[in-house]
């Protein structure tokens, strides 16, 4: 048994081995945990760079947003102005099926200045009467049809009571000159040439927000139908019947009105016969002098336009020469003999006259000079003029003339035409720039931002007033029109330089 051993045989120094091994244990456990704590501290510092610049570049969208809201919101806030502060009705009716009534076509201009008046009245007491369209003031009716299609149907079934072919042209010019917003619109003799008008004008004045209500006259026609199922539900569209509806219509809940007192409440009879005066006319045969006593051709004189619709007759001029003498024919009974004017000037004059007349038909205007002028948009904030597209090469040659000069451009000498620094100007003035490139400096000059801003009122002012892209500008913070990416930039008036106003 060494002396070194403990009792029981026991190394006294194995407490402090274990001991030992312990304390080593735990600073390796304690490096470790510190190499951890070292790793997680530089993740977590390098997750919150992270978050830093993200929350940068969230701060900078959510300022252009909340401008681009504040834009959004003030156009929003002015369109729902606009649209109750003028509302209106839109009434557009296919005149060739929902026809007038015929006791009020024969008056001519006074029927139709009576039917302006009498569906203006009921229209406003059928807005009057229904919640939705109570607050409606202006009314528009557009009346689209065929005059020479109508007159004919009207007179080949004998439900006109008189003779006058252009009754129903006076009718209409009788119908717009009694209500300023009523039209009376002729589109020709053609199938279906109302009815892609109607569609059309229709289709429009369903995507105004003005419009309260939307009226179509066009129940006879089952096309119509098949037009309006993609509208249905949409409760500012009215039907106006004439004559009973279409089988079609029967599937729609859009409200329904008539007027009894102005339109036909049956269809027009049809016939076979067509009235002479809607026939073609014959051509009239020329009228030929003679001096060298050459034979005439053969000519009968039977051949003469008889009768016009418009009530106008054409008769050939008097020939002043020794020509051989051609019998006339006789102007019909219902008109009376026209007479010749006796004014100089006339075309009359002009016939009989054997002496050569020369005639000055040249244009005597002078070409109009432009005016000056600057935009303002609805808030009264100034908006630029757009520019032509700058064309490269002069944008080149304009770099160019700059490095090689070592100055830039003086604006004012080349853009406004003078400059009152003159010689002591610290820009370059020289030869007068071409168009191109007085093209392409004003677009450089218009990056500039003018120190007025939107506020400016100089009318040759060439600088620039806002962003070109305020919705989408791709500097962000960074664009030199940061602080005014909020302008509306759609211009709602002109301003000229003698200070009148032209709306846009």
């Amino acid at each position: 048994m060494s002396r070194y051993d403990g009792q029981g045989g026991i190394d006294p120094a194995e407490p402090f081995v274990a001991a030992f091994h312990t304390w080593e244990n735990a600073v390796r456990d304690r490096f470790r945990i510190d190499s951890d704590l070292a790793n997680a501290y530089m993740d977590l510092l390098k997750r919150y760079s992270n978050k830093c610049a993200e929350f940068e570049r969230e701060k900078r969208n959510a300022t252009l947003w909340e401008k681009e809201q504040l834009m959004v919101e003030r156009e929003l806030n002015s369109l729902k102005a606009a649209a109750e502060s003028s509302p209106f009705a839109f009434v557009v009716i296919d005149g060739d099926g929902a026809v007038f009534r015929e006791d009020l076509i024969a008056r001519g201009e006074e029927g139709g200045g009576y039917a302006a008046h009498e569906l203006h009245k009921q229209l406003k007491d059928y807005f009057r009467e229904n919640p939705v369209f109570s607050g409606i003031d202006t009314i528009f009716v557009h009346v689209v049809l065929s005059v020479e299609g109508l007159s004919r149907a009207l007179h080949a079934s004998g439900t006109m009571p008189i003779n006058d072919y252009a009754a129903l042209t006076k009718f209409g010019r009788g119908f717009c000159r009694a209500q300023p917003l009523f039209s009376f619109t002729d589109v020709g003799y053609g199938k279906e040439q109302a009815d892609h008008k109607v569609r059309k004008l229709f289709e429009v004045m369903e995507k105004n927000i003005q419009c309260r209500c939307l009226v179509l006259g066009g129940c006879h026609d089952n096309g119509y139908a098949t037009f309006l199922e993609s509208f249905r539900g949409n409760h500012k569209i009215s039907l106006l019947e004439t004559t009973p509806a279409a089988a079609d219509f029967r599937k729609f809940s859009f409200s329904r009105t008539s007027f009894p007192s102005v339109f036909r409440s049956e269809p027009v009879p049809s016939r076979s016969s067509i009235p002479p005066a809607f026939a073609s006319p014959p051509i009239n045969a020329p009228f030929f002098a003679n001096p060298a006593g050459v034979s005439p051709p053969l000519f009968s004189p039977g051949n003469g336009i008889t009768s016009l619709p418009s009530a106008v007759q054409a008769s050939p001029p008097p020939i002043a020469s020794p020509a051989i003498a051609l019998p006339q024919p006789a102007p019909p009974p219902s008109l009376p003999p026209a007479k010749v004017e006796s004014q100089p000037n006339s075309y009359a004059a002009v016939g009989r006259t054997t002496a050569p007349l020369t005639i000055n038909i040249s244009s005597q205007k002078k070409p109009a000079v432009a005016r000056l002028f600057y935009q303002l948009n609805k808030d009264d904030e100034r908006v630029d003029v757009p520019l032509a597209k700058a064309d490269p090469n002069a944008v080149k040659a304009l770099d160019e003339y700059r490095q090689k000069n070592g100055m830039n451009f003086c604006n004012r000498y080349h853009l406004s035409g003078s400059c009152k620094s003159g010689a002591n100007c610290i820009f370059f003035h020289g030869e007068r720039l071409n168009p191109a490139e007085l093209l392409a400096l004003r677009h450089k000059t218009r990056n500039l931002v003018c120190s007025a801003g939107h506020y400016c009122r100089e009318i040759a002012c060439n600088l620039g007033h806002h962003c070109a892209t305020p919705g989408s500008c791709y500097f962000g913070n960074d664009c030199r029109f940061s602080e005014l990416h909020g302008v509306d930039i759609n211009p709602t008036i002109k301003i000229y330089e003698d200070g009148t106003r032209e709306v846009i």
